[in-house]
């Protein structure tokens, strides 16, 4: 059996349908069989190819993450309660799955949930693993996308627009300023909040502030970088697979602004993300067609397959541990005759 929660995360897929169905007949006019003779022509091994790094990425970014919440020792127990990384990795997927069918990004409060249950620490310290995660990834965004934009400067392209560059340099702005204030003033201002908030945002505070330790932040952020290259290498793949030449730089900049897009809290970032991403892609001189053929054979991969593939873990995760309630249920029934 699934529980309430669960169930009616699930039951949003039917809006999600009716969202799609909407979109579809608003571009009914446009020529989709241009598009739609691009997609025939898609080479289905690098295809193929490309969504296996696409989950391998999961490997490196659950490895990351049983890092952080050892470093954080949430549990108490220096990592010993700490699910293994194959285990996070699901956990990762399942949280994705619910950041796609859901609004306002409920899949990272779910994993910490999840995280917390299974590590036996609490929701708080969990929940600020999945911060220090965040913060590491945007650190790892930001690099990655001024190498792009760095590699696209050199080679002659089309610059890209100012927007993306401003967005960097806010973000770092914005990480620099946000761990100083948790660092230097976090106890103090906490005494303001009521005393279960103030011990939830301590729990919080500590959790992530401590992942970053000296010892272990290098490897983090290594293999937060190598999550991101497979994404990037998903993409180039699928350019590749459809035939569509794209320089490196503008591959690069182009998947990690779309992992931008998709922190925006509607269900996988859908509508912006595709309209994002085909504009961009029109921008650095890509015609129409190929533009909304490559962004929509991505966001296969990139949404679509999280859907299906989250979503069946999603069901086998919540359908195993709702039998083994049951069957702890009857035991302790059994043992109390």
């Amino acid at each position: 059996m699934i529980n309430s929660k669960s169930k009616k995360l699930f039951l949003i897929f039917p809006l999600i349908i009716i969202f799609l169905t909407f979109i579809t007949w608003r571009f009914v006019n446009f020529e989709w069989d241009r598009v739609l003779d691009n997609i025939q022509s898609i080479h289905i091994g690098k295809y193929v190819l490309a969504g296996i790094l696409y989950y391998l990425s999961f490997i490196f970014r659950g490895y990351r993450w049983k890092i952080i919440a050892k470093e954080a020792n949430i549990d108490n127990a220096r990592g010993k309660n700490i699910p293994s990384t194959l285990k996070l990795s699901g956990i990762i997927l399942i949280g994705w799955f619910a950041n796609s069918v859901a609004f306002m990004r409920v899949g990272d409060l779910y994993r910490g949930i999840l995280l917390s249950k299974e590590s036996k620490s609490s929701l708080s310290m969990s929940l600020g693993t999945i911060f220090a995660e965040r913060i590491q990834d945007m650190i790892s965004v930001s690099i990655l996308i001024v190498i792009s934009i760095t590699i696209i400067a050199f080679t002659g392209s089309i610059n890209p627009p100012d927007w993306i560059l401003i967005f960097v340099i806010t973000t770092l702005v914005i990480i620099i300023f946000t761990l100083l204030i948790m660092k230097i003033l976090g106890k103090q201002l906490s005494i303001i909040l009521p005393a279960k908030i103030r011990d939830f945002y301590l729990n919080f505070q500590k959790a992530a502030l401590d992942s970053f330790s000296k010892k272990t932040i290098s490897p983090q952020l290594l293999l937060g970088i190598t999550g991101w290259i497979l994404e990037i290498l998903r993409f180039g793949l699928v350019a590749s697979a459809l035939g569509i030449d794209i320089a490196i730089g503008i591959i690069i900049l182009f998947t990690l602004v779309g992992a931008i897009l998709t922190t925006i809290p509607t269900p996988g970032g859908f509508g912006f993300v595709e309209g994002g991403l085909t504009g961009l892609l029109i921008v650095f001189g890509i015609n129409n067609y190929d533009s909304i053929t490559l962004v929509a054979i991505d966001r296969t991969i990139s949404w679509v397959s999280i859907i299906i593939f989250g979503g069946l873990l999603f069901l086998v995760w919540n359908t195993v541990k709702s039998n083994k309630g049951d069957l702890s249920d009857l035991t302790d029934k059994k043992s109390s005759i």
